[in-house]
């Protein structure tokens, strides 16, 4: 991962929307900004055909007016964030979505929340370079499909997406309706909301109520959404005797707190990780304060403060006008970034046994950094305390989290991760712990960067990684 904190990053975020206020679509990208700051696009569906602009940075650098240039008679929009898990952020946002392609009827806009684990096959057959995302195979899938059988994109979709493995929340449109599915098993979130007479498509619901939306229900797993002039119309996938396997880590890190997903209230679950793991991994005698890093761990130390009894103090600042900087492989280099953005507060921790309550443990870059931080300080100790197990393994299904060579739990066994990265002791909320506060069970949730249990077949890229696969399909 080339990110300066090194933390696990999520590939991207959608949202659609059909009827008079399709504008809302650029306000839902603006509050799923944290899933993807690399590049942002929306397409817009009108009496002219589909008009799509796309281009690198945040939200607001592609679509700075506050509301867009809509063509005449507009119907609805979808819109997507990304962040690169793969191809790089390409220098004039290539990679950008959605993608546009012409389809027999005219032509088909999607965008795409994951990543497809069997499309070597298709991208072969179909001609589009190894470079370009999965969004792209599968649109020409979906397209010839439409053209070779003579079908809509509802049966398209329906024909298609039972052949494809992996994660997939899409929104799709062909002009004339808005589609929003995802995959059977549940790998990535998607919302179904409502504003006046606007059917509201977004990763998550925090979204839809920023733009003054009503949260309807998720979008359940295999189900495929159409929304048209009628209202909306749901059908399901053909895809028999598949796990759900929702990822885990929205709710320890991706989502918004405000958000819900699978269910549960994301701000709950951390809460509640927080709590068990201070009942799991108590504070030392002697500990004074406990610290978040900032700033998704934040609601898991206020958990784990009001468990021990003990003040949770702000002795890590994040410095949010710093831009991204996307660093070169050296390990100074990479801390010198961490430095850049965060900075410990003296007057919080000098002199005091500090308890450092993170999120995860992915490559140890941010958090040899942050011991060293608190240490300068003048913190008398640092205590590590992560509410998840370390990550292990890597992810086929969207998020970057690096090859297994390059995870510092699948390196070092865990009574030596204290002396790697300088602090006086680290432990971790126990996986099952994990899943009570999610309220999920080990058949609900995909775990598989913390255990190996894959729930698709997967091929592991780099053979010298020390952790394979254990899991099936």
């Amino acid at each position: 991962m080339n990110d300066p904190l090194a933390r696990p990053r999520e590939s991207c975020g959608v949202a659609g929307a059909w009827g008079p206020a399709a504008p809302s679509v650029r306000g839902l990208l603006i509050a799923l900004q944290h899933r993807g700051q690399q590049s942002a696009g929306i397409a817009v569906c009108g009496a002219d055909g589909i008009v799509c602009r796309t281009g690198p940075g945040r939200v607001t650098d592609v679509f700075p007016e506050p509301q867009l240039l809509l063509p005449r008679g507009t119907l609805g929009a979808i819109g997507h964030v990304r962040y690169a898990t793969s191809g790089g952020p390409g220098p004039d946002g290539e990679l950008a979505q959605p993608v546009v392609l012409d389809g027999p009827g005219g032509p088909l806009a999607l965008a795409h929340n994951g990543t497809l684990v069997n499309t070597a096959a298709a991208r072969a057959e179909s001609g589009v370079p190894a470079g370009a995302p999965d969004t792209a195979v599968l649109g020409h899938v979906l397209a010839d499909t439409m053209e070779n059988h003579g079908v809509s994109l509802f049966k398209a979709l329906h024909l298609v997406l039972p052949t494809i493995t992996g994660a997939y929340s899409l929104v799709l449109t062909d002009g004339r309706r808005l589609y929003g599915v995802r995959d059977p098993q549940g790998f990535r979130p998607l919302c179904l909301g409502r504003l006046d007479d606007t059917w509201l498509l977004a990763s998550e619901s925090a979204a839809i109520a920023a733009v003054g939306g009503t949260f309807v229900r998720e979008v359940e797993p295999g189900e495929v959404l159409e929304a048209d002039a009628e209202g909306i119309q749901s059908s399901r996938l053909d895809v028999p005797d598949v796990r759900r396997a929702s990822c885990v880590f929205e709710h320890v890190y991706f989502a918004r707190a405000d958000s819900r997903i699978d269910g549960r209230s994301v701000y709950e679950a951390r809460y509640a990780a927080g709590r068990a793991l201070a009942r799991c991994a108590p504070p030392p005698p002697g500990s004074d304060v406990v610290v978040a890093v900032p700033d998704t761990a934040r609601v898991a130390a206020d958990g784990y403060a009001r468990q021990t009894g003990l003040p949770v103090v702000q002795g890590l600042l994040r410095h949010e006008g710093v831009g991204r900087s996307f660093i070169e492989g050296d390990r100074a280099g990479r801390e010198a970034a961490v430095r850049q953005k965060l900075s410990a507060v003296p007057a919080a921790v000098a002199g005091r046994e500090v308890v450092l309550v993170d999120d995860s443990l992915v490559r140890g870059t941010t958090m040899n950094a942050v011991v060293a931080m608190l240490r300068t300080a003048g913190a008398a100790a640092v205590h590590l305390r992560i509410a998840s197990p370390p990550h292990r393994w890597p992810c086929f299904y969207g998020i970057d989290t690096g090859r297994g060579d390059t995870l510092l739990g699948a390196r070092v066994p865990p009574e030596a991760l204290a002396g790697r990265l300088g602090c006086d002791s680290a432990e971790f909320l126990p996986l099952d712990a994990l899943l009570v506060a999610v309220d999920g069970a080990p058949d609900t949730y995909c775990t598989a960067c913390l255990d190996g249990r894959f729930p698709t077949e997967v091929d592991l890229p780099d053979p010298a990684s020390p952790q394979q696969p254990t899991g099936g399909k």
